[in-house]
């Protein structure tokens, strides 16, 4: 019975942390998961009676655990984004996905062929997961809620902001070909019209049209049922549930369901008839349920490093981790963005900031589920599990630094550091 209670009183404690986590995070400079992630280390050096992962978790409970976070997380990026920004700011991230993202696949993938010596499908998945950035553990890199940022439009947090939103559901795509090319057991076998015509196309497609129709939809009739019946929706909670809606509903529909998250809360967000108040309380709402399942998840994912993960790989998995998150993606970003006029500072800061983490994590166990027979599985959570570390060290301790730097010059008027309003 005793271990009931210290359950209880490890998960209250982790929690009562994780609300002053945010204003202790702004006065040290340190971002909140490099916190969570020394609490999990002294849990499970502690002991606390729970189900440690032993060192990797279930796959099952790993996906959907992961994917709960992930489409939660979304639905808050789509709600940080008001009308704010015009149709030039959106060329930042459309690189990020459309040039930054497939650099980052094509680099990784022949770094598993070559370098770490994966099969095709394993290097083609390692790939696949690791291409996009992480709309949860980047959270404090991204805008703040539109209502109280309606003179400050910055376009490194903007452009961070919708590449999380974007690429997850775009990600998909290059973790189904590494399902089916696995599955098909050769490129040649692999029929290459199908995945492109049914899992590129058609599913992106069906997913943004679904996000956008649910989120136009229920502004519509936010608005209308306040305004023949009197009735008026006061509850935050709203956002979760139209978060679970737009996602079960989008993939019966065999859509993006990541996609269509994203662009249902960006779709209401931009519903001029549904009250600002009101939007900013589903923003908070879904903001806090992130939190508090980012709390759970940072632990376990430490306890799974204490107890053993890191050591299901070699130096070379190592080095290619330091070298994705050091190397390849910074340097992609950059490529990416060379048309654009702005400075080499600010492009450098939107180029390093691609955080990895839980979506990556997501992907590995999805593909995992849908395929049993991919080789080196120890292997890919391994270097997984050392770019997510990487990446919440390396960005947690610079991340808050970089962006009050950029703040802090727009403030004083000098766009060109890095904040230019309307582009």
């Amino acid at each position: 019975m005793k271990e009931h209670y210290w359950i209880l009183a490890g998960i209250g404690f982790t929690t009562l942390i994780m609300a002053w986590l945010p204003s202790i995070s702004k006065r040290i400079k340190i971002s909140g998961p490099v916190i969570l992630l020394i609490i999990g280390f002294l849990l499970f050096a502690l002991g606390l009676p729970i189900s440690w992962p032993d060192p990797l978790w279930a796959d099952k409970g790993l996906m959907y655990f992961s994917e709960m976070i992930v489409i939660i997380s979304l639905m808050g990026a789509g709600l940080k984004i008001g009308n704010n920004y015009s149709f030039k700011a959106w060329k930042r991230p459309f690189l990020l996905v459309f040039l930054t993202m497939p650099l980052c696949i094509v680099s990784a993938y022949f770094l598993g062929k070559n370098f770490l010596y994966l099969s095709v499908p394993s290097s083609l998945l390692l790939a696949a997961v690791l291409a996009p950035t992480d709309p949860v553990l980047a959270a404090e890199t991204q805008l703040d809620d539109p209502e109280r940022e309606k003179e400050y439009k910055g376009k490194i947090r903007f452009a961070l902001t919708a590449e999380a939103g974007l690429n997850d559901g775009l990600a998909f795509p290059f973790t189904y070909m590494a399902v089916l090319v696995a599955q098909a057991g050769s490129w040649a076998a692999f029929d290459f019209t199908d995945w492109v015509l049914d899992k590129f196309f058609l599913k992106i497609i069906i997913g943004t049209i679904a996000g956008f129709a649910i989120g136009k939809s229920i502004g519509f009739l936010l608005d209308r049922i306040h305004k023949y019946t009197g009735i008026r929706t006061f509850d935050g909670f709203l956002a979760l549930s139209l978060t679970l809606l737009s996602y079960g509903a989008t993939e019966l529909l065999h859509g993006y369901g990541f996609l269509a998250v994203f662009f249902t809360g960006l779709s209401l967000r931009h519903y001029e008839k549904v009250s600002g108040d009101y939007k900013t309380k589903m923003h908070d709402f879904i903001h806090e349920v992130e939190r508090l399942l980012l709390v759970v998840w940072i632990i376990l994912f430490g306890a799974s490093i204490m107890n053993g993960m890191l050591s299901l790989t070699d130096w070379r998995g190592i080095l290619f981790a330091f070298a994705f998150v050091l190397i390849i993606r910074p340097l992609a970003g950059v490529i990416s963005m060379m048309g654009i006029k702005d400075s080499f500072k600010n492009k450098l800061a939107i180029s390093f900031l691609g955080i990895k983490g839980i979506g990556s994590v997501f992907y590995l166990s999805w593909a995992f589920m849908e395929f049993d027979g991919f080789e080196h599985k120890e292997e890919l959570y391994a270097i997984t599990a050392y770019i997510i570390l990487i990446s919440v060290v390396l960005h947690g301790l610079t991340a808050p630094s970089i962006i009050a730097y950029f703040k802090r010059k727009t403030k004083k008027g000098e766009n060109q550091a890095g904040e230019i309003s309307q582009e």
